[in-house]
């Protein structure tokens, strides 16, 4: 399943509105994700993508940054239609995929 990771965040991060690609997870998730990462003990430590399996489904994680003039709701949809259809072409039926929208950017400068 973890040949499906950097397919799927090229993808998520092509579509237009997605302006960044975060880890999922919960922070105490992400923190351990990142030692082992500086360790450099894990491949899939970088990954920005969880692709999980539970049973005979696939389960994709997926966190993004928008900009807010593309609207969460479109540009959520137009990810998960995207991921959609990429597992469908490589066999995944009746896929699940979860899409957090984790920041909306304004578009106004940083402070």
């Amino acid at each position: 399943m973890t040949e499906l990771v950097p397919d799927i965040e090229v993808l998520v991060l092509a579509t237009p509105g997605v302006l960044a690609l975060y880890r999922t997870g919960s922070v105490v998730t992400n923190l351990i994700s990142a030692a082992v990462e500086q360790l450099g003990t894990s491949e899939d430590a970088a990954s920005r993508v969880v692709v999980t399996r539970r049973g005979d489904v696939a389960e994709v994680d997926i966190a993004i940054g928008i900009e807010s003039a593309a609207g969460a709701v479109e540009t959520a949809q137009a990810v998960h239609e995207r991921v959609q259809a990429l597992l469908l072409s490589r066999g995944e039926q009746g896929a699940f995929v979860r899409i957090t929208v984790a920041h909306v950017a304004d578009g106004r400068p940083l402070a």
